[in-house]
């Protein structure tokens, strides 16, 4: 049996057909492209990021040395700070003063800090890829 029978249908203005056209077309226009970054759901950019850093690592890994950035810049002086305080070697006293101060709040952390910089617990990043 035919399921249209009984059904009118409404005549379509074509003034409305243009402006679903010139909607589509437009809609088109601003969609993501397919691939691109936006069109991506939530896993997917999950794994391009760590890919990403999956990639930027080894690209680090690989220079020749490590590039003069702020953040290099102060995580080799922490790295410093981090040796002096373990070996207990000139400038030690001025280490934990700075912890005592930044930590005024929790007596603990400049004792736990030093504690675990002397048995090897917090290790320094960026010196152990420039003896390589």
């Amino acid at each position: 049996m035919d399921s249209s029978v009984g059904h009118v249908q409404t005549p379509v203005d074509p003034r409305d057909v243009a402006l679903m056209k010139l909607h589509d077309l437009l809609a088109a226009r601003n969609a993501p492209k397919p691939g691109s970054f936006i069109s991506l759901d939530e896993d997917q950019k999950r794994e391009y990021f760590r890919v990403a850093r999956q990639r930027n690592r080894a690209k680090v890994r690989a220079a020749p040395s490590v590039a003069a950035t702020s953040a290099n810049i102060n995580q080799a002086l922490a790295d410093a700070a981090l040796m002096i305080l373990a070996t207990g070697a000139p400038g030690a006293d001025q280490v934990r003063k700075v912890l005592q101060t930044i930590f005024a709040q929790r007596p603990g952390v400049p004792i736990a800090v030093e504690s675990k910089a002397k048995k090897g617990k917090l290790k320094p990043k960026l010196i152990a890829r420039s003896d390589q």
